[in-house]
């Protein structure tokens, strides 16, 4: 087995990119799809000469806010909406929600239910952050 690794090209399906839950997607949605999509590593897998590629990380690939912030300049706010989206639409799907810690990472997993997806669908909605701050009670 080689070592799984990052591939140069992003390979996307046309059945995707002309679904009717991609072309729903506004704001910077389709975009981070497209760099979660690159996200994807695959290895070579076979006996020599019939040898395929398969992905290795389809159900666990880290959204780091820091990181989308650091190297793209994304907000939170704006990165929060277009996960929000690639949840409704069946892109992708929680496995780990991440936490409050500053080590603890949301992990996604790519997911086919964007076939399934029409208009007024939820597939999947994101948990809303519980955080209690000092003595911040909730409202009743």
């Amino acid at each position: 087995m080689s070592k799984a690794k990052l591939p140069g090209k992003i390979w996307i399906d046309r059945e995707m990119i002309e679904s009717r839950a991609y072309l729903s997607l506004i704001g910077f949605a389709p975009q981070l799809l497209t760099l979660v999509l690159g996200k994807r590593q695959f290895e070579k897998q076979g006996r020599k000469g019939k040898e395929k590629w398969v992905l290795v990380n389809g159900d666990s690939i880290n959204i780091t806010h820091a990181e989308f912030n650091r190297k793209y300049g994304i907000t939170h706010p704006r990165l929060i909406r277009a996960i929000d989206q690639l949840l409704e639409k069946g892109f992708i799907s929680v496995v780990h929600p991440g936490g409050l810690y500053r080590h603890d990472k949301a992990v996604f997993a790519l997911s086919d239910n964007w076939i399934l997806w029409k208009s007024g669908m939820i597939m999947q909605t994101r948990e809303k952050e519980q955080v209690k701050r000092g003595f911040c009670r909730p409202k009743k």
